[in-house]
């Protein structure tokens, strides 16, 4: 499965990362396995990074799925990480951002760099984010 996260309590935040050929499954079994981790909270923020994302076969109908389905609440703030020269993939997860925009988390794809996304998310940039 070409995507991962990883759980950083003490920041309060759910790295996502995605690489090779995304799918609909793909991010439906992401979404499905970080809603069963007993570590997970509504309360955490998330960035996803989708920079290393080479292929995109995720559909309409799939990112309808997966903003029917969101995990996350009130004062949670996602930042999805997308390369500047993938435009589908922007055009999708864009898509994801409306759709999701009546749930009480905060989301926006609007970064090319994670080092953004921790600022927005209000972390500050240690030079590494990793586990807790």
């Amino acid at each position: 499965m070409p995507a991962s996260y990883l759980i950083n309590r003490n920041l309060g935040v759910v790295f996502s990362h995605a690489w090779g050929v995304l799918t609909d499954t793909d991010l439906l079994e992401h979404q499905r396995r970080l809603g069963d981790d007993q570590r997970f909270e509504p309360s955490l923020n998330q960035i996803f990074s989708f920079e290393d994302v080479t292929e995109v076969e995720v559909t309409p109908a799939g990112i309808q799925i997966l903003a029917e389905r969101t995990l996350f609440g009130a004062g949670s703030r996602r930042a999805l990480v997308v390369h500047p020269g993938a435009m589908k993939l922007f055009g999708l997860m864009r898509m994801f951002e409306i759709l999701t925009s009546k749930h009480p988390d905060r989301l926006r794809v609007q970064f090319d760099h994670v080092k953004q996304a921790l600022e927005w998310i209000g972390v500050p940039d240690s030079g590494g984010a990793a586990g807790d």
